[in-house]
């Protein structure tokens, strides 16, 4: 299965009280994630499949996989379409 990740080289990350922002320099763009979105671009790295990434999230917010599955399938699309991740 495909890797999620990993993340985009140009942008520049900042974490504040456990809550990511992304810089993306090419577009002047700031973008802040709330905790959830942040763990899930904390796994973003490359190394997990999207199933692996579903079920760390899971297991961290005690969740079924199959009860997140769509949430956390929609934030690593979005990151995809906003060019924030390579693959």
């Amino acid at each position: 299965m495909t890797k999620v990740g990993p993340t985009a080289e140009h942008l520049i990350e900042t974490e504040v009280g456990g809550d990511i922002s992304l810089y993306d320099p090419t577009s002047e763009r700031v973008v802040v994630l709330n905790a959830t979105a942040s763990d899930i671009w904390r796994l973003c790295d490359g190394e997990q499949t999207l199933d692996e990434v579903i079920d760390l999230i899971a297991k961290a917010y005690d969740q079924r996989p199959d009860e997140i599955r769509p949430h956390v399938t929609t934030t690593i699309e979005q990151f995809r379409e906003e060019g924030f991740l390579v693959s």
